[in-house]
């Protein structure tokens, strides 16, 4: 039986109505020790879902300050339009007076009357067949819990793989411990950055300014076909998106972010 993101975050309960805390440890901490940006937006989806009752429809995350384990992060929870479907909240998630992260977002649920997909599913080999990422700097962290293997491009942070020059990289990815609910979704979306270096040719950097996710079809998948794609890089910024697939060819969400874009300074 696999966690939920709420278990793998440690907030399945609330510390008071509407509040929740992030436990900023090894496991929800990038390479470097410092809170990943993905699972910073996904402690606002689920608080966001706790608080309403109700789904996911989208949520982005403006990322204000770096922080460092071992800290907690207080997330506070305000609904101010509260709906019959739709619930529209943000999530405000401080440590002391800093604040950290602002998560805004979308709860709901409605009848599904029409429906339509018209994102092309890539065809794409099998997890087991694709070339596993090899990572020096997992460490204790996050990296520990996700798995990926790789299709097309180069990986940009350790330059695994060949760079497609393109703009575009595929890999399967998953959480082998953790459901692929809404949380987990948006801790997976935020390694599209690493299409970056596959992009521009060489090993690159980033610290992502924003990152937003909309959820497609809440349907089970033991692995998520990432489907990324660098848009634009100019002025010492970036602009990325991935297409996040279930094995069966089914959108489970799309997602998007900017970045600082940092060239690696020679040892």
């Amino acid at each position: 039986m696999k966690m939920s993101s709420a278990e793998f975050l440690d907030m399945s309960h609330p510390v008071d109505t509407l509040k929740w805390q992030l436990p900023i440890v090894e496991r929800t901490t990038g390479g470097k020790g410092s809170l990943f940006g993905g699972v910073g937006l996904a402690a606002g989806v689920v608080a966001l879902e706790q608080a309403t009752g109700k789904p996911a429809i989208w949520a982005t995350g403006q990322y204000l300050s770096l922080t460092q384990q071992p800290e907690t992060l207080d997330l506070q929870v305000v609904l101010p339009a509260v709906g019959r479907n739709v619930t529209q909240g943000r999530v405000v998630g401080q440590i002391g007076e800093r604040e950290i992260i602002t998560v805004l977002g979308a709860c709901g649920q409605r009848p599904n009357e029409v429906q339509g997909m018209w994102q092309p599913f890539p065809e794409v080999p099998e997890p087991e067949e694709c070339d596993l990422l090899v990572r020096d700097d997992m460490g204790s962290s996050l990296h520990q819990w996700v798995e990926i293997r790789l299709i097309k491009g180069m990986f940009g942070f350790s330059g695994q793989g060949e760079p497609s020059h393109d703009g575009s990289s595929l890999f399967w990815a998953r959480m082998p411990k953790v459901a692929h609910d809404p949380g987990a979704l948006a801790i997976i979306a935020d390694y599209m950055p690493s299409s970056l270096g596959n992009a521009l040719g060489r090993v690159m950097h980033c610290t992502s300014i924003d990152n937003t996710i909309r959820f497609a079809n809440p349907v089970e998948s033991e692995w998520v076909l990432c489907e990324n794609r660098i848009v634009h890089v100019a002025e010492g910024f970036g602009y990325g998106m991935v297409h996040m697939w279930s094995e069966q060819g089914i959108l489970l969400a799309t997602a998007g972010q900017s970045m600082i874009v940092r060239v690696p300074q020679p040892a």
